[in-house]
């Protein structure tokens, strides 16, 4: 009997060790698009939007360079997910970030991505890869998430590559535009002096002029300014497709393990306790 009750013992054990309740919790997450896009920052950044009318914002903000398809075009709701934007920055060139995504929740949320080779579609120039990527509001143990103190972030595969956002009530973004050529000869109050240093008639939300020509595959060309030649590729490839379903998370597993492991120590008992005795030799006289 005391056997049996520590296999009992050690299976119960099993059971908490995988149980969902104490181990690490993940986020569903799925990709959305992917590019290149230079007029998204040198640095890695990570941006989050938690309401449509953010995301609208950012893509009204980006003028001519935004290839971002509105809410409606994309497999999400953000009644039940919220948006985040990764870019890399200024890269090696000759790989995009792949679509699969995985994202793990401890204080904050962190997103591992990965590399792929080839730049997914882009000139083989393309160097300034991006993801938009959508997150579950709820944990895979059911909870909520999504609360101002906790941050997004995202790396792919080495730490020189990270960015995080903190979450707010809309949209916060880590600032990643810099200052351009026109923008450092331009006053902010237009004045005689600064039209004379000034190449290009200031305007009150963009230095520079892209110009953009549209093929049938969805490619935009932009320049970075109107008067220099381009020396980065400024090309954004995106077409938004359905994502995979994501594989079986962590949880699933362990807890599946536990009642494999359950039902073996079960049968072990039922077996000993079946098992005939042997004589021990001693006959009473």
């Amino acid at each position: 009997m005391r056997q049996i009750a520590r296999i009992i013992a050690v299976a119960a054990v099993l059971c908490i060790l995988g149980s969902p309740a104490l181990a690490a919790a993940s986020v569903p997450a799925r990709y959305q698009l992917r590019g290149h896009l230079p007029d998204l920052g040198e640095r890695p950044t990570m941006r989050a939007f938690l309401t449509q009318a953010a995301y609208d914002a950012y893509r009204s903000s980006l003028g001519d360079a935004n290839v971002f398809p509105p809410a409606s075009s994309l497999f999400m709701s953000f009644d039940k997910d919220i948006l985040a934007l990764y870019t890399r920055g200024n890269d090696l060139g000759g790989r995009c970030i792949a679509t699969a995504v995985s994202a793990g929740l401890s204080t904050d949320v962190t997103i591992s991505l990965a590399w792929q080779l080839g730049t997914c579609g882009a000139p083989i120039t393309a160097h300034y890869p991006f993801i938009l990527m959508s997150l579950s509001r709820a944990a895979s143990d059911g909870t909520s998430w999504v609360q101002t103190g906790r941050s997004v972030c995202a790396m792919v595969e080495t730490a020189d590559t990270s960015a995080c956002a903190p979450l707010g009530s809309g949209t916060t973004a880590a600032p990643a535009a810099t200052a351009t050529p026109a923008a450092a000869t331009a006053s902010a109050a237009p004045t005689a002096a600064a039209a004379q240093t000034a190449s290009a008639a200031p305007t009150p939300t963009r230095t520079v002029t892209p110009t953009a020509t549209t093929t049938a595959t969805a490619v935009a060309a932009t320049s970075p300014t109107p008067t220099a030649v381009p020396t980065r590729s400024a090309v954004a490839v995106a077409s938004p497709t359905a994502a995979p379903e994501t594989a079986p998370n962590a949880v699933d597993l362990w807890l599946g393990a536990a009642l494999v492991g359950l039902g073996v120590m079960v049968g072990i008992a039922i077996m000993a306790m079946r098992r005939p005795r042997e004589p021990s030799g001693f006959r009473r006289r």
